[in-house]
């Protein structure tokens, strides 16, 4: 019985291990919907937690087979020690999943696009003529951007004047006016 709790936590850890590296790593997510058609009826089945409802159950499995080999090497009653092992295979669920809450709570979305420069303030970078272009620097996203510019009202702004965003343009620039 020893010897086989000791290939299951072992077993259990390994592929657990090695998940929640691929995971953290790679970002690795196995999720799968399936479209069944019988006759008149239909089924959609979403494949639910992905890995996360395997990692859970390879983390009961692990420290609970632990837990049971520990107590019954000790010579605990087997009844009591199975329940110890449930025990800490429930508790080892709930600390892996709010270990990976917290992980997952760090994640940032880097992806930014020109309209969440919209309504942020800026300096010119290098002077906006009349009629022309030029470009700014405008914090988005928590970064500062070089983005080109053109004068809202057609002036010319000069390099270092502070400049809101008003507006984008059509070819991918935005519409900036002095906030001064």
């Amino acid at each position: 019985m020893i010897a086989i709790l000791t290939y299951i936590a072992l077993t259990c850890g390994v592929i657990l291990v090695t998940l929640l590296v691929l995971s953290i790593i790679s970002g690795l997510e196995l999720d799968f919907d399936v479209d069944l058609d019988f006759g008149d009826a239909d089924a959609d089945i979403d494949g639910g937690g992905g890995l996360g409802v395997i990692k859970g159950v390879l983390a009961f499995f692990s420290l609970g087979s632990w837990v049971v080999k520990l107590f019954l090497i000790s010579q605990v009653d087997p009844v009591l020690a199975f329940v110890g092992g449930a025990a800490a295979g429930a508790v080892g669920v709930w600390v892996l999943s709010m270990i990976l809450r917290f992980l997952l709570s760090q994640q940032e979305n880097v992806n930014w696009a020109t309209e969440d420069a919209l309504m942020e303030e800026g300096t010119v970078y290098l002077k906006i003529p009349a009629e022309g272009e030029g470009l700014v620097h405008i914090p988005v996203r928590g970064r500062k951007r070089e983005l080109k510019a053109r004068s809202a009202d057609n002036k010319e702004i000069p390099t270092g004047t502070p400049v809101i965003v008003e507006d984008l343009g059509p070819d991918g620039s935005i519409v900036v006016t002095p906030t001064e």
